[in-house]
């Protein structure tokens, strides 16, 4: 069984995130666990959210600006527990929290207590993505000596 650490936060419900994981998916038994950097609301970029990660009817959700942290928190844990739902409903492991918003700290914590075979992270496209301007996916390539598959979204 292959395990997968997914680290996204704004493009976590987004298709080219879902197309990834259902590669992964129909690759072969995979478990997945799913860190959210908590993002601090100043951070957000607006990206309307696709509505839901598998193909089932699900509420359409728009996460716009979040007006405080604690509203950028509860955006975070809304999406988390969406991905968990959805992957759940395809009887798909699949484990996931909240982390630091310093995506490095958080996959370090994660990675502390767990193994994976890889890491997909899921980010905004360059022009709005503070990790990829900080070269988030060769850091954590280079600092934890696993695999990075990067998923850009296109909004």
């Amino acid at each position: 069984m292959r395990s997968y650490l997914v680290v996204a936060n704004q493009t976590l419900l987004g298709p080219e995130l879902l197309n990834e994981l259902h590669k992964r998916i129909e690759a072969g038994p995979s478990v997945f666990y799913v860190l959210v950097p908590n993002t601090a609301a100043a951070h957000y970029h607006t990206v309307p959210a696709a509505g839901g990660l598998m193909p089932m009817p699900s509420v359409v959700m728009d996460f716009g600006r979040p007006a405080s942290d604690e509203e950028a928190t509860a955006q975070a844990r809304q999406r988390l527990g969406q991905v968990l739902a959805d992957l759940a409903a395809r009887k798909v492991q699949a484990d996931g929290d909240l982390g630091s918003a310093q995506p490095l700290e958080a996959i370090e914590k994660v990675l502390a207590g767990r193994e994976f075979d890889e890491i997909i992270v899921a980010t905004l496209p360059r022009r709005a993505s503070r990790w990829l301007r900080a070269d988030l996916p060769h850091q954590a390539e280079r600092r934890f000596g696993l695999p990075v598959t990067t998923i850009t979204t296109k909004h």
